[in-house]
């Protein structure tokens, strides 16, 4: 009876029926087609794999001239006789309609490609590569829905594709779903962190929310994967030109116009960037090449007006902007331009119709130019000779970008300090630019407001009051006095005026908080100073302009209004020394919300409810019980004893933090650390900064210092202990939150990171109980309900753990990681989880070393999970379950005789274990030992004569032997215990070609000397050696088939006709070929390399390592082997691997041509420039005509900013046939 597995065999079984699979077809491969089906037609419609864009297609690699000559109408007839043809196979007229929709997509047919696609799938509803494709043409057309339900079904039938994630990403972009798109992308990247793509998209996202720092490090991994994305290139640039880093944002566009210098995007965005710099001639050169390129490019027209306007030539910024709207009637920014433009050379008349246009096309507009007299506001007194163009300019920068309030609020910042300083108009104008950028801000359409009022500009000071209180109504009362009458300081004296004033005066008051921690001292100076002036008489006006004078540095100014607040109020006495330490800290959201409510300090105890703006602050953070409370006697005491000019950078530091602008925070603190190195307040944030950076080791070093200072804080103690658990030390981790709780039995955040602790010590019951604790503590800490999921899955409590996720994601339903853990546990509970007849570890100590095994597993890291299962062996050597692992990990290795050791120590506690035999089929499949094999398989089919799998394997190795009979026999058993299982299909329809195809077993090697190959197969062969010379494959391919006919043991004829039939991109062919030479003489290293580097083409990397693996084992001095394993491992970004093959091309021949362009593109990966520009030096010295390496040279050169080598090395690659 067969012993099933639990969890861990679950994994293995999926993992040995994909190896199976692979195996199976690998050796499938060897059967092809039937020689009657070599036609020319099928050549035309299949040759060109490479033109296969599915999410498990192979690489787009032509291997020759063929995919040139063939034009798109060519493959579209060719493949239209086979789709069309009832007679064939549902399999070949399932790809013929898949190729030629694909040919269709290249003719920018989407329509003529998605029909085509629909008769694929409606076909084989599964092909993955005719939906993706289908959802990629609905998103050209611009119908992202349906572009989006392909996607779906894609990744439903393979949840692994990370293109998939990654297209279905970009569609919601172009929907404007940002949240959605993110997810995606972060999946897609997940799935394959190698994904350029993904990581341009996620950069994307990021920049339309605004968030430019995590869009440029997107754009960092994007163009490190790939230094000629151009995507990225150009939206780096765009982001730099975003911080008005334009010598950046200049050098990604010469980048992108390195790769591609036909893009009239690239020179209009360069040309703005070069506005930025107020580089006129620069400007207008980049903007005419863009217009030369395209001339419907309204970007280019818009630039240069801008730059013509700058340079005082009216008449041609005019023409400009002319034509920009003869092209987009629609563009706002270039109607204003032109009122601008027509205002400057006195058109009135036209100037403020233009303006109205620009007004009417976009509202934002208003307030940026002219309009025309109007009844509801008075025109200004003066009319500027010469328009300012510096906002035009700005607003050309955030072209295509989206901005968020933090943004504003620094200009807000800047603006209030200019009106300090008494510039008002320049405050004026920087507050314009904050409502450009954030046009529903209220505060910034308040303080223009003010400031216009001060300038007698009452008309702007209305109309912008009125915007104020439709986007924020609470300031209704303070907007009373600009909308009544014009004035700053309405007139006093009567009785209906007084309250008004005093009601103004309570808001300016409860607002200065908010100002302080948001805007600066600056901006709630400003406030206090109005709301005095209207209400002489607010005692806490008086008391908030002290506190922010205090920070200022003006403590002579401060005791003058902490004295004029007493006298108002004498209860006020006292407190104005702590109340001005207090404020400091006001202005960090996270410390103050604690200051503003300590219950028994005197700060609290003195300070009016009107007077704090920590709760105002504070307010807009989550309750986190893992931040400094001054509610703490010893916290508050440091408060007051503090320098002040310390609590200024700390707030400045804290204010960084919050968005997460980690170095500049980092800065901030360390101001504070060289006022005071003994500042705590200071270590603390500097230590969540680092934290932030996920630099913990230096975050601990700074907890350490803040705890040494006052320690048996909770807080501290509870941060220190997440840092240790985020750095592997669960045991540190665990001492520390415990003390924690200790401390402060009501901190949830130190039963969560408790929790985390005792999960990662294997022990899921004490993390279950953290967890809980937690919960009770806060219900809506979604971490803790994920942490206790995860835990739950561990002790196999899969309803209780999808609870949990559920809560989680309820709580929190833009973390990624809650959906994907419940899908697990979700999948985990639909396979039985733990069978009563199973596999298990003998021990929770075990268990854990073995689930950390498969986790390194599932990554590709084989060498660590090897080692966790050496470690769960040691406990137990005669527990079965790590040498399960062990054996699918030195499988995935090439390490066969290994693994096969493992499988019988398997067997051998387990005779009945069928999956055992099952896997060590496998490994003796990928020895080339079918026969074994098939021992293996009857075995375990003996053992379950119900496991699809099984005969599906047997089939193949039946196969392999060239025994089609009992090989179709056993498909036919797969497919009636499993109808779905389309590899059993797929090898019945080869196993009967081959059927078809040969009459009798290949005759053994020994018949292939030279002596016994007959005269006229030798002649066959020779004519089709000069064909091929030629370049006249189909001709070659021909006659080599003839000299097979004549000595079916001929294995160069193989061998040739498969290089042939590789070059015209026919793989599956060539894959048959060399299969078939392989049969006849398996001890020729050089075989197994040309099919592994097939087999990588088609995507089967599983074989074309196995391939590779074989060949050095059986040459192991052969150069030309090791350069193709390491091209082979080049391409999946194994760069260590790869590097030390070259290596050893290079030991072996120090004249290879491959070995060092192979070597001279991993240095450039790893950033060794100067390195990878020596190597491909010497590449092209030992072949001047290398064309790859000119590519790949000028990749370099663009890398390291030299961009006329770049453009000297793309154009000789160019000139040699590179594409």
């Amino acid at each position: 009876m067969s012993r099933r597995t639990g969890a861990i065999s679950r994994i293995f079984v999926a993992v040995l029926s994909h190896g199976l699979a692979l195996a199976g077809i690998a050796v499938l491969g060897a059967i092809a087609t039937p020689a009657s089906a070599i036609a020319k037609d099928y050549a035309l419609c299949f040759g060109d794999e490479s033109g296969d864009r599915s999410p498990n297609s192979g690489p787009m690699d032509k291997k020759g001239a063929n995919a040139g000559k063939i034009s798109a109408d060519q493959r579209i007839a060719a493949c239209t006789t086979i789709a069309e043809d009832d007679k064939e196979t549902l399999r070949l007229r399932t790809r013929a309609y898949f190729y030629r929709g694909a040919a269709r997509d290249d003719k920018q047919d989407w329509n003529g490609a998605i029909a085509d696609y629909d008769k694929a799938i409606a076909l084989d509803p599964k092909a993955t590569s005719a939906l993706f494709n289908r959802g990629t043409d609905w998103s050209n057309k611009g119908d992202y829905d349906r572009a989006i339900a392909d996607f779906n079904i894609v990744i439903s039938l393979e949840p692994s594709a990370s293109d998939a994630y990654s297209s279905r990403g970009s569609a919601f972009l172009r929907k404007g779903e940002i949240d959605a798109a993110m997810l995606d992308f972060q999946q897609a990247i997940e799935a394959d962190p190698q994904n350029g793509n993904a990581h341009t998209g996620l950069g994307t996202a990021w920049s339309k929310t605004g968030e430019r720092d995590k869009a440029i490090a997107e754009y960092d991994k994007a163009i490190r994967i790939d230094p000629t994305d151009f995507i990225a290139l150009v939206n780096r640039g765009l982001a730099y030109a975003a911080r008005d880093e334009f010598d950046r944002a200049i050098a990604d566009y010469d980048a992108a116009l390195a790769v591609d210098p036909g893009s009239a995007d690239a020179y209009a965005n360069r040309s703005a960037a070069w506005i930025g710099k107020n580089d006129w001639a620069r400007a207008i050169a980049d903007a005419n090449r863009a217009i030369e390129l395209d001339a419907g490019m309204v970007d280019g027209y818009y630039a240069r007006a801008v730059a013509w306007a700058n340079k005082d030539n009216d008449d041609r910024a005019l023409a400009d902007f002319d034509k920009a709207i003869a092209l987009d009637a629609t563009d706002a920014r270039a109607w204003l331009g032109r009122s601008l433009m027509r205002s400057r050379k006195g058109d009135s008349a036209g100037a403020a119709a233009d303006c109205r246009k620009a007004i009417a096309l976009d509202p934002k507009k208003t307030g940026s130019c002219d309009a025309g007299q109007d009844d509801a506001e008075v025109p200004p007194a003066e009319t500027a000779s010469k328009p300012d163009l510096t906002s035009l300019a700005k607003q050309l920068e955030a072209t295509g970008r989206q901005v968020r309030s933090k943004e504003a609020a620094a200009q807000i910042r800047d603006a209030l300090k200019q009106q300090v300083s008494g510039d008002v108009p320049g405050a004026i104008a920087s507050f314009g630019y904050a409502i450009s950028l954030d046009p529903d801000n209220a505060e910034a359409h308040y303080d223009r407001a003010v400031a216009a009022a001060s300038q007698g500009d009452n008309a702007l000071a209305a109309s912008d009051c009125r915007r104020a209180v439709e986007l924020d109504p609470q300031r209704a009362g303070a907007c009373a006095a600009l909308m009544a009458g014009g004035q700053t300081v309405p007139a006093a004296g009567t009785q209906d005026q007084a309250p008004q004033d005093q009601a103004s005066a309570r808001i300016l008051v409860e607002r200065a908080g908010a100002r302080l921690a948001k805007y600066g001292v600056d901006g709630a100076l400003l406030d206090f100073d109005k709301a005095i002036g209207l209400d002489p008489k607010n005692a806490d006006a008086y008391l908030g302009r002290s506190r922010a004078r205090t920070l200022k540095g003006d403590q002579a100014g401060a005791a003058a209004d902490c004295r004029r607040a007493v006298e108002l109020d004498p209860a006020r006495s006292g407190s104005c020394d702590a109340v001005a330490r207090k404020a400091a800290a006001a202005a960090s959201g996270e410390l103050a919300a604690g200051v503003a409510n300590a219950d028994h300090s005197d700060i609290a105890a003195n300070e009016p409810a009107a007077v704090a703006p920590a709760e105002t602050a504070g307010s807009a953070e989550p309750s986190a019980s893992d931040d400094l409370s001054p509610a703490d006697p010893k916290l508050a005491k440091l408060i007051d004893t503090s320098d002040p000019r310390v609590l200024v950078a700390v707030a400045k530091g804290d204010s960084f933090l919050h968005e997460e602008n980690y170095d500049e925070a980092i800065q901030a603190y360390e101001e504070a650390i060289a006022i005071d190195p003994e500042s705590p307040l200071a270590y603390f944030g500097r230590g969540k900064a680092f934290d932030g950076k996920k630099d913990f080791a230096r975050a601990i070093a700074d907890y350490d210092k803040a705890i040494a200072i006052i320690p048996d804080v909770a807080a501290l103690l509870t941060r220190r202990g997440l840092a240790k658990g985020a750095a592997g030390d669960a045991d540190g981790a665990l001492d520390d939150c415990i003390k924690a709780i200790r401390l402060d039995p009501k901190a949830s955040r130190a039963f969560f990171c408790t929790g985390a602790a005792w999960y990662g010590t294997g022990d899921p019951k004490r993390a279950i109980e953290a967890f809980s604790s937690a919960i009770e503590i806060d219900p809506k800490d979604a971490a803790s309900y994920y942490g206790r999921g995860m835990a739950r899955v561990d002790a196999k409590n899969y309803a209780d753990a999808i609870a949990d996720f559920d809560q989680a994601a309820k709580l929190d339903p833009h973390n990624p990681n809650y959906a994907a853990a419940r899908k697990a546990a979700t999948t985990a509970q639909q396979k039985g989880g733990m069978g009563g007849n199973s596999i298990v570890p003998s021990s929770k100590e075990l268990a854990a070393f073995v689930d950390r095994g498969y986790a390194f597993y599932h990554k590709g890291k084989y060498d660590r999970a090897i080692a966790e299962f050496n470690k769960a062996m040691a406990i137990d050597p005669q527990d079965a379950s790590p040498y399960v692992g062990r054996a699918i990990a030195l499988v995935a290795k090439g390490r066969y005789d290994a693994a096969i050791k493992d499988y019988n120590k398997v067997i051998g506690l387990y005779p009945d274990y069928s999956d055992a035999y099952i896997g060590r089929s496998v490994a003796w499949t990928k020895k080339n030992q079918p026969d074994r094999a098939i021992a293996d398989l009857s075995r375990a089919i003996e053992l379950d004569a119900n496991d699809a799998q099984a005969y599906f394997g047997r089939g193949g190795a039946f196969a392999a032997k060239g025994d089609y009979d009992r090989a179709i026999a056993d498909f036919d058993q797969a497919l009636k215990l499993d109808p779905k299982m389309t590899v059993a299909r797929e090898g019945r329809e080869l196993a009967l070609a081959a059927k078809a195809r040969t009459s009798g077993k290949i005759e053994s090697g020994a018949a292939t000397s030279a002596g016994s190959i007959p005269p006229a197969a030798r002649a066959a062969f020779k004519k089709a050696q000069v064909l091929d010379n030629k370049n006249d494959y189909d001709g070659a391919i021909a006659l080599y088939g003839k000299a097979i006919a004549l000595f079916p043991a001929y294995r160069d004829a193989y061998v040739a006709r498969a290089f042939a039939s590789e070059i015209k991109g026919d793989y599956a062919y060539a894959i048959a070929d060399y299969s078939q030479a392989i049969a006849i003489d398996p001890d020729i290293g050089d075989t197994y390399s040309d099919r592994g580097r097939v087999l990588s083409y088609q995507g089967d990397y599983d074989g074309a390592s196995a391939d590779y693996e074989n060949a050095v084992r059986l040459d192991p001095t052969n150069a030309r082997i090791y350069a193709g394993r390491g091209a082979f491992r080049m391409k999946l970004h194994e760069d260590t691997g790869a590097l030390s093959d070259f290596e050893m091309v290079l030991r072996l021949d120090r004249n290879n041509v491959f070995g060092y362009s192979g070597r001279g593109t991993i240095r450039a990966r790893k950033a060794d420039y100067d390195g990878a520009i020596t190597d491909l030096n010497q590449a092209i010295k030992l072949r001047p005509n290398f064309a790859a390496a000119y590519k790949s040279r000028s990749a370099v050169w663009a890398a390291k900013g030299d961009l006329k080598r770049a453009e000297a090395d793309r154009k000789k690659a160019l000139s040699l046939g590179a594409e």
